[in-house]
């Protein structure tokens, strides 16, 4: 017979509220059990809106509390030498031979990193020469061996560093049962502090992974927790390769953000959809869903590409095809003022973007998915969702984003003979057959369709949705008693070696502050 888990307290930190798009139901899951969760966001809104979702959780919540996480204090030493440390480790891990072919994320990397050190108010002239010629260093390599030897040579820096004591205090005024962080791996992520001042409490604590690309595309978990929540088998391998976390710590609990997806219905019909977003109400119609910034910088001229090869095919069926080309929220500036033309056939919608996270534009995001005759798109979750409702989707591999298509690892996992299930087309020629095929016949890989997103999305089972799941494992966290921690003594010992680089870093951005402004924070961006 099983019995009630206790009420707990629960704190999660989060980068920012936007998260809860990942996680919100399970927090309110979470408050439905009886447990308090104090959700601590390093900064509450990213994007404008997200503050909105914290809010709202809380007042329908009760014991859902929100505040802010705390961070390092700016005099601090350790607060600078950590970041830089943490910003070496990741860009180290791309030094590994599998981010050969991915250099757009490399780039990205070295880019942040660079940025960093140029307006740091703490990194002072020679440390900041010496991390440059480190990085164009690190930029010019490829070798599983070095990589290794930098990624674990930092990790004893990390490992000497003390722990943050206003993290140990927030923690201890708080005594959660359990702490749970998300998403760790942005770049030189401050989080990482959670993690050292939980085990030095003894504290269980878990990270839990929001997204797909989290493991392979950002930066490295740094701290192994007790737990690693991750949606799949495919993660829990990147965990275990990429991170070193033990396998027998990691748990495949399927992606919550994806659990309404299965159960809803239209909230439209076919008919009424295609003219409320102007397109006409009697052709079916394909849906082009944009990426992310990082993933498509320029994707007005490629849709204009795209559209244009569409348009001049012999097919009547992609001839006359209408088509919905959806924004995506964080990318939807670059579609301001832009015409596509042909009223009635081409729809651009919302034409501001918009986050689909309740209500009207929720249901319109849906509606969008569950009324198309098929669905194209470059590199985005949304892709994803439209394998869940059983749609053809296809992916023109365009030399345009080379490097944040095949050059990302995360990618590969869609594609067919990765048991995957994008239609994937070297050319635009290509891809037309495939579209006209797919508007013709529907998805001829549904079955692997099907398998892929019980793989992927759902390892429990199809029927099973995640939410409850990684609340289940949440509590289970709770019961286990974290092992000791115990200072190595080369920690101590490079931990006095360092403590005078603390110091100076200390001095030097008191010096700083005092004769230049400080550059805006957004960890992560």
């Amino acid at each position: 017979m099983e019995t009630e888990t206790p009420p707990l307290r629960i704190v999660w930190c989060m980068l920012h509220s936007g998260y809860l798009r990942f996680f919100g139901p399970v927090v309110e899951l979470l408050a439905d059990r009886g447990h308090t969760v104090h959700l601590a966001f390093s900064q509450l809104e990213k994007d404008a809106g997200d503050a909105r979702l914290a809010h709202e959780l809380a007042a329908r919540r009760p014991t859902v509390l929100v505040g802010e996480a705390p961070r390092r204090r700016r005099n601090d030493g350790w607060r600078p030498l950590a970041a830089l440390v943490r910003q070496l480790t990741d860009l180290g891990r791309y030094v590994d031979p599998r981010y050969a072919d991915a250099p757009a994320l490399r780039a990205r990397m070295a880019r942040k990193l660079t940025r960093h050190v140029s307006t740091a108010r703490a990194v002072d002239p020679v440390t900041a020469w010496l991390t440059l010629r480190v990085v164009r260093f690190m930029e010019s390599q490829s070798s599983e061996r070095r990589s290794r030897r930098i990624v674990s040579v930092l990790g004893a820096v990390e490992r000497a560093i003390p722990t943050s004591r206003r993290v140990d205090r927030f923690l201890r005024e708080l005594a959660p049962d359990a702490l749970l962080a998300t998403p760790v791996v942005e770049f030189g992520s401050s989080q990482v502090e959670f993690l050292k001042s939980a085990r030095t409490l003894g504290i269980p604590s878990a990270v839990t992974v929001a997204s797909w690309d989290n493991l392979t595309g950002k930066g490295l978990i740094r701290v192994v927790p007790d737990r690693l929540f991750v949606w799949n088998e495919a993660q829990a391998q990147e965990a275990e390769e990429m991170h070193g976390v033990p396998r027998d710590r990691v748990v495949a609990t399927g992606a919550p953000k994806f659990d309404e997806w299965f159960d809803r219905a239209p909230s439209t019909s076919a008919a009424e959809f295609r003219a409320k977003v102007g397109l006409d109400p009697e052709r079916p119609f394909v849906l082009y869903v944009c990426s992310s910034p990082f993933i498509a910088p320029d994707e007005v001229s490629f849709v204009r590409r795209w559209l244009a090869r569409l348009r001049e095919d012999g097919r009547a069926e992609l001839r006359d095809a209408a088509v919905l080309v959806r924004p995506h929220p964080q990318n939807a500036g670059q579609w301001r003022g832009v015409d596509l033309g042909a009223p009635g056939t081409v729809a651009l919608w919302p034409p501001a973007g918009a986050q689909p996270d309740a209500g009207e534009q929720r249901a319109d995001f849906f509606d969008s998915l569950a009324h198309s005759a098929a669905v194209v798109g470059i590199n985005t979750s949304a892709l994803i969702e439209a394998a869940i409702l059983g749609k053809s989707v296809l992916t023109p591999l365009a030399a345009d984003f080379e490097g944040t298509q095949l050059g990302t690892l995360h990618f590969r996992y869609l594609l067919s003979e990765n048991g995957g299930f994008l239609h994937t087309a070297a050319t635009l020629d290509e891809h037309a057959a495939q579209l006209a095929d797919a508007l013709a016949r529907g998805d001829d890989r549904a079955a692997q369709t099907r398998r892929f997103v019980e793989s992927f999305v759902r390892p429990q089972g199809l029927d099973r949705p995640a939410a409850p799941i990684l609340a289940d494992a949440i509590e289970q966290l709770a019961a286990t008693e974290p092992e000791p921690v115990r200072q190595a003594p080369a920690s101590a010992v490079l931990r006095g070696l360092l403590t005078p680089a603390a110091l100076a870093a200390a001095a030097v951005g008191g010096v700083a502050a005092r004769v230049r402004p400080r550059p805006a924070e957004a960890e992560g961006a």
